[in-house]
């Protein structure tokens, strides 16, 4: 089975890409086959600043961080609640311990800030463009995965609270197994705390969800997949699956 999640909400929308993004890095920069995994954990480094600059995120992530706090001390009998009640303040306080605007060290970086213009040149970061990077790149594995790590570090806060919140996100949900006619589903309105939409698709059917949502219906149509267009032909066939719907609010109606 594979899992598509849809964001219902802009705030959902960006904490999902962010994910994405730190996971991504993540991976690269623990790849030791290679220089060039670090040359993609650089540039995904990069995307996370532009990402995440954004000036309403801190608030937004703050804003839900309190509100789930608030709903968690309505549990207190709960021995989870207590626990998940405590991330939610460790990471709250881990966001508001960074004075600085997103990403501002890396900003003030010119060496970062030289390389990240070279890489909107195709091959601008080649060895006699920037000897200065090809030196670096030729350092030890565990030096470059140091520095990496350096760079990222105060970046983590945002992603750590991101993370509890994407979790809270995800245990919140409804799942029920639907059955699109011809490739194509329709379901009545969903409740208006509904944040995310997750479906899950056997991929022997070859096929990929494109969710069309609003406060007044749902509408999920099968597209084929395709090696040759980014959206494949819609299917005519009968597709079986599973729609997840999750919430940020301790019940989803």
């Amino acid at each position: 089975m594979i899992t598509f999640e849809h964001p219902l909400s802009e705030r959902v929308r960006n904490f999902l890409r962010i994910e994405y993004l730190f996971k991504r890095f993540q991976d690269e920069i623990v790849c030791s086959d290679s220089v060039w995994a670090h040359h993609l954990a650089l540039a995904t480094l990069f995307d996370i600043m532009e990402c995440a600059a954004r000036a309403e995120l801190k608030l937004d992530i703050l804003q839900e961080l309190e509100r789930q706090k608030q709903m968690m001390a309505q549990n207190r009998d709960r021995q989870s609640a207590l626990l998940l009640q405590e991330d939610l303040k460790q990471v709250a306080q881990g966001l508001l311990g960074i004075q600085q605007k997103f990403g501002q060290h890396l900003r003030e970086n010119e060496w970062l800030m030289a390389i990240k213009q070279r890489m909107l040149v195709p091959g601008g970061t080649s060895p006699f463009d920037v000897p200065s990077y090809y030196y670096w790149q030729q350092r030890p594995f565990e030096e470059r995965k140091a520095d990496l790590q350096n760079w990222i570090r105060t970046l983590m806060p945002t992603y750590d609270a991101i993370s509890v919140l994407l979790s809270i996100l995800r245990k919140n949900s409804r799942a029920v197994n639907c059955f699109a006619k011809h490739g194509n589903y329709q379901h009545p309105s969903l409740a208006q705390n509904i944040h995310m939409l997750s479906i899950e698709v056997d991929e022997a059917d070859r096929a990929i969800p494109e969710v069309s949502a609003n406060k007044y219906f749902t509408h999920i149509r099968f597209l084929a997949v395709s090696d040759e267009r980014l959206r494949g032909s819609q299917l005519d066939q009968d597709i079986r699956f599973k729609m997840i719907m999750s919430s940020f609010d301790p019940v989803v109606e």
